[in-house]
């Protein structure tokens, strides 16, 4: 193996493909994925920072806030010193798992997706569409997140 190839997971091989097209100007859509690539913070944070809407897979222990929930604001400043900045969280006020949140949204939630032939019949699953905050750093960033 050359020493100028070095490894790489797929979602770094993803994020350099996508750096090029982009440099290159191919035109901009909606960057879709399977959990292999959604688990990734980092790949899902790139895409945001590049200002490229995506639609991915997760795995169910992903935590996330629900639609229009957020944590908690920053602690107020109490005299001299830098202010706070840590976004918090309280037992009553916390992120959902992935799985929790589609339990909580109802079988109405749900629909069939097909997405293609297999050897047998059509491969299909029952999936939920709903835009999530990701609440993986929330103890540590301040400012919201672009996935809001």
């Amino acid at each position: 193996m050359p020493e100028e190839v070095k490894f790489q997971t797929k979602p770094e091989i993803a994020r350099d493909e996508i750096g090029q097209a982009l440099a290159s100007d191919s035109p901009r859509g909606v960057v879709l994925a399977d959990a292999g690539y959604g688990t990734d913070t980092r790949f899902r944070e790139g895409l945001s920072e590049l200002g490229l809407p995506y639609v991915m897979g997760v795995l169910g222990t992903t935590g996330v806030w629900a639609p229009g929930k957020g944590p908690l604001p920053a602690k107020p400043r109490r005299g001299m010193g830098r202010p706070p900045k840590r976004l918090r969280r309280s037992p009553r006020h916390r992120p959902v798992s992935v799985r929790e949140l589609g339990i909580g949204l109802g079988g109405k939630a749900l629909r069939r997706v097909s997405w293609r032939e297999g050897t047998h019949k059509k491969l299909q699953s029952h999936v939920v569409a709903v835009r999530v905050r990701p609440a993986h750093r929330d103890d540590w960033r301040a400012e919201p997140h672009p996935e809001l």
